[in-house]
């Protein structure tokens, strides 16, 4: 802080028009310490056109202003020479040369916690991470920092009597040694009271599964900021306040109090437009509303229409035990799809278990399907009763351009003749994508999926279970699903695949990013037959989301000429 000026002084600065800052030239220590003898000196707040009187008056203070600077980061044993000058014409010129010397180390830390806070997990990590500063040069910002830390730990925990009783810093400038006291006294730790909801939105069953904690339970602001939290993610409410009243606690009792404010509409529409070189272009219709009754059931319709897909599906959700992971799921719908391999008409209706366990989603499913196709010179009808499970894990630490992140999913389903379908058949499918940055500017991004399926009769498996490769997320500079094995010249569609790819992308500047790739892979019934594609894309960072155009090349003999490939959505 720079030190107290005359009244007079600070009203002239306060009023004083805007002018041109004089040079004041530092010398003979480092860019940290040089920081914060600029932030102390008060000669820095004067400009050219400043009263001289003014600017020998602060300029007298200087070597008090750097004393003060450097003692904060421990130098105690400074040395100043300056000069000042006034010229006949131009800006007065202040020179500064400073001597640190050495630095007060910090060579004894005494930090007293009574009573149960210091045996707390948190507290006795803070009190490790504090010894580090021994050995260390003494810096008062630190010594603040630590008390505040230690005191947070104790209010975030419930000890809201803590006190601290000591806190000094002894400072042996001849030795050049300091020792830190300090001494809090916890005081006893205080529990959740009783939790009120100024409204009946949800049912008391459903509002106690966001709910943490249990009455009576040692408080802890954690929990509190998790409460907060789960109503917000839940998707019920307009507005969530969570209070805990410590002001009003009573007997080491604290109150909750929980006020919710209802969305407005409980039906939202929306209408989207899109384009993929896979789909072209595409419009997408969505209703939905996430809060039917006080129970918490939640219903859905959305709508895609495009070339080569398009889609009408319906869904009802009920949550279970733990209403933000834990939902049963009853769905249904249609599906027309028109590709240069096949054309399907597809009716469904299912149900599934979704949740998480052990940070993974994962969904167990049963779907009756009927699927009425055209592939080659097959057309039939299927009628499959699939039975599986989908478990899935994304993680990232940027949801627009991630420098690290990682998406895994797996799926196994199947169907038997014995329980309604017209097959058997047992497939297994996985996927991975990993990104990692090199650098703040360029990441690589690798993915890889793979597939089995275990069939009967091949031709009576539907396009929807076989597979193909090639498409904007698969094997760029082909065409979508157009390598498979072949009958009669035309891609019919494999049992298995096998594909991957490796990016390297650089942003170049702000929301914008180049990329090189190289992809390969193949679906295949015996021996996969590799195919590759390299290309280059741009990267468009967009407020609607991430787009990406790709100039593709097929390597594979006989393939030729560029193809281009358009998608939005995340990369992860």
């Amino acid at each position: 802080m720079h030190r107290v000026v005359f009244p007079m002084v600070a009203v002239w600065l306060a009023w004083s028009p805007v002018h041109a800052l004089a040079d004041v030239e530092i010398a003979g220590i480092g860019n940290s310490l040089e920081a914060n003898v600029r932030a102390h000196l008060g000669l820095f707040d004067l400009g050219c056109d400043s009263p001289p009187w003014l600017v020998r008056w602060q300029f007298r203070d200087a070597d008090a202003d750097v004393a003060e600077a450097l003692e904060a980061l421990g130098y105690y044993d400074s040395r100043v020479t300056k000069s000042l000058t006034f010229p006949d014409s131009g800006c007065w010129l202040a020179t500064i040369e400073i001597s640190a010397g050495e630095p007060v180390v910090i060579a004894k830390l005494e930090a007293q916690i009574d009573g149960s806070l210091a045996n707390e997990p948190a507290m006795i990590h803070a009190m490790q991470l504090a010894d580090d500063l021994r050995g260390r040069p003494l810096n008062h910002d630190e010594y603040e920092r630590l008390k505040r830390s230690l005191m947070d730990i104790a209010r975030g925990l419930g000890y809201f009597d803590a006190v601290v009783r000591r806190s000094d810093v002894e400072v042996r400038t001849t030795e050049r040694k300091a020792a830190i006291h300090i001494h809090i006294d916890g005081g006893e730790r205080h529990r959740f009271g009783a939790i009120t909801v100024t409204d009946d939105l949800l049912n008391q069953r459903l509002l106690d599964a966001y709910v943490p904690f249990n009455e009576g339970d040692f408080y802890s602001a954690e929990l509190i900021a998790q409460l907060r939290r789960n109503l917000a993610d839940s998707g019920y409410f307009a507005q969530v306040v969570v209070v805990a009243d410590t002001e009003a606690a009573d007997s080491l009792v604290v109150p909750v109090k929980i006020e919710l404010t209802r969305a407005e509409r409980s039906w939202t529409y929306s209408v989207g437009l899109g384009y993929a070189t896979d789909t072209g272009p595409r419009l997408r219709g969505d209703a939905e509303s996430r809060r039917l009754n006080r129970r918490g059931h939640r219903a859905a319709v959305r709508t895609l229409v495009s070339e080569v897909r398009s889609t009408l599906d319906a869904e009802y959700r009920i949550p279970h035990k733990d209403p933000l992971n834990d939902w049963f799921v009853f769905d249904a719908g249609v599906a027309h799809e028109d590709t240069d391999t096949s054309t399907s008409d597809i009716m469904r209706i299912g149900a599934r278990h979704s949740y998480l366990r052990w940070g993974w989603v994962e969904s167990d499913f049963v779907e009756l399907t009927t699927e009425d196709f055209e592939i080659a010179d097959t057309n039939a009808e299927t009628r499959l009763v699939l039975l599986g499970t989908t478990i899935s894990r994304t993680w990232r630490d940027d949801p627009v351009r991630p420098q690290r992140g990682l998406r895994l999913n797996a799926t196994i389903r199947g169907a038997l003749q014995d329980l309604g379908s017209d097959t058997t058949f047992l497939q297994i499918r996985g996927a991975a994508k990993v990104v990692r940055g090199l650098t703040d500017t360029t990441r690589v991004l690798a993915r890889a999926e793979a597939g089995w399926t275990w069939k009967d009769e091949f031709n009576d498996l539907p396009p929807s279970v076989r597979f193909f490769a090639g498409g904007d997320t698969s094997i760029r500079g082909y065409e979508y699903q157009s390598i498979g094995p072949e009958q009669d010249g035309e891609v019919v569609g494999g049992s298995g695949l096998a594909t991957g790819s490796l990016e390297f992308d650089w942003a170049f500047r702000r929301g914008w990013s180049a990329a090189a790739f190289i992809d390969t892979g193949s679906a295949f019934d015996r021996e996969p037959e590799m195919v590759t594609g390299v290309g280059v894309g741009l990267r468009w960072y967009s407020p609607l989301g991430p787009v990406r155009l790709d100039l593709a090349h097929p390597l594979d003999e006989g393939k030729s000429g560029v193809r281009i490939h358009v998608t939005i959505g995340p990369d992860l």
